[in-house]
């Protein structure tokens, strides 16, 4: 994520003038491979991975200054959670689903607040665990349902035409966690957005 980081700054300052310019009535899609990591604190014996997965997002631009955003991101997560001296680590596949509001700050700079469900795809896997005789620990990678928080911040790298290249970093924070358990993540996409549809004035 550090690298991302800087990768990010040293393009958002030298290569400005590309740019995509937001505008009442435009749509465009951007697709790409999403990279998270969950966000661990005082975890002893144990680190988390970086998990791989894909992401589509849909802007629907309703002003110069907004936009409204819908967003499906695919891959696995890890959730972690203490119970005393046990913990138990366990990894399951995920479809997150993200609605909300993308301010643009600059024509190459803009962030973004939403909400976000997410909904398993698959029995929850055990990636560490450390759990004595009769001690009984479960994560939230059972549950139905996750709901949380996302920020996003994001920049174009590229521009060509309707076709564009975006960074854009992600910090989720979940706000149904279970008792003692870690569950944010911190993730990072390059994408390709596309220009799929323009408000154009009509002809007289």
């Amino acid at each position: 994520m550090q690298s991302l980081t800087v990768l990010y700054l040293i393009i958002f300052f030298t290569v400005s003038s590309l740019a995509y310019t937001a505008k009442d009535g435009n749509v465009t899609v951007t697709v790409g491979p999403y990279v998270q990591k969950t966000y661990l604190e005082n975890s002893p014996g144990i680190s988390a991975p970086y998990l791989g997965g894909g992401a589509f997002v849909v802007q629907g631009d309703v002003s110069a200054k907004g936009s409204l955003e819908i967003g499906m991101f695919h891959g696995n997560k890890l959730f972690y959670r203490e119970v005393g001296d046990h913990y138990l680590a366990e990894i399951t596949k995920l479809m997150l689903i993200t609605m909300g509001y993308r301010r643009w700050f600059s024509e190459y700079f803009s962030m973004a607040l939403a909400i976000y469900s997410s909904y398993p795809m698959g029995d929850e896997q055990t990636y560490s665990r450390e759990v004595g005789p009769g001690v009984a620990i479960d994560t939230s990678a059972s549950d139905i349902t996750e709901y949380g928080l996302d920020l996003s911040i994001q920049g174009d790298l590229w521009i060509k035409g309707r076709t564009g290249i975006v960074l854009d970093l992600r910090y989720q924070k979940s706000v149904t966690s279970k008792r003692n358990e870690q569950a944010d993540q911190v993730g990072a996409m390059v994408g390709i957005r596309y220009l799929i549809q323009e408000r154009t004035k009509p002809t007289k």
